[in-house]
This record gives C-alpha cells, structure tokens and sequence, in this order.
C-alpha cells in the first residue's frame, strides 16, 4: 500500500511539471535593474538623437531642393515675360529683378549648405 501511495504521488508530481514549451528563458543579464533601466534610458536618448539627426539634414536637403526648384521656375517665367516685353527698358528692368532674386537665392542655398555641414559635423554620441 506504501508503495502504491508513492508510485502515485511520483506519477502525479512528474504529470504536474511540464517542459518549458516557450524555449529556454533568456539568460540572465548582468547588472542590476537600476543599470539595465540606464542603459535602456540611454539607448533610447541616443536613438533619437540619430533620428533628430536624419531629419534635420532631410529638412536641410528638401530646403535646398526646393530652393533649387523656386529658381529655375522664377528663370524661366523671367524668359518668358522678356521675351513677351513690349520694348528692350522693360526687358532689361525684369533680367535686373531676375538677377537680385537670383543672388537672394545663392545666399539662401549658401546657407542652407552651412547648416547642412554644421549638422553633418556634430558628432554623434558615443556608443557603449
């Protein structure tokens, strides 16, 4: 009867205590959870320090793009009203204006390519 009551109890114990069916746990991580939060805290600062990164020479890169696009479209607007002007004065009055919104422009995109380089020549932050 002992021997009956202890096949059962081993039987019911090995029935109780199934294997991990999920894989083996992860193995544990050195540190204590304070270092593992500022590690995880400064991971994150650093990611997005990169992506703040990206999207400021993105933005840089579309002003430049778009600044480009503004000037070829004011040049060729400007062909077109000289070659519709009625006498040579008002010609040459719209190849005038043309030529200051054409410098404005330069000093933009020169600008623009400054910010680019300073943005570009930030280091990164370190990595652990």
């Amino acid at each position: 009867m002992l021997a009956a009551l202890a096949m059962t109890a081993l039987v019911a114990q090995a029935q109780s205590v199934s294997p991990n069916r999920y894989g083996s746990p992860p193995p544990p991580t050195s540190g204590s959870a304070y270092e593992r939060q500022q590690q995880a805290a400064a991971d994150a600062r650093r990611s997005q320090d990169e992506a703040t990164r990206r999207a400021e020479q993105d933005r840089i890169g579309v002003a430049i793009d778009a600044n480009r696009q503004r000037l070829e479209d004011d040049r060729a607007r400007t062909e077109r009203q000289r070659a519709a002007a009625p006498n040579p004065a008002d010609s040459e009055r719209l190849r005038l204006d043309y030529e200051q919104r054409r410098q404005a422009a330069e000093r933009e995109r020169e600008e623009l390519e400054r910010q680019r380089a300073a943005s570009e020549s930030r280091p990164a932050p370190p990595q652990p």
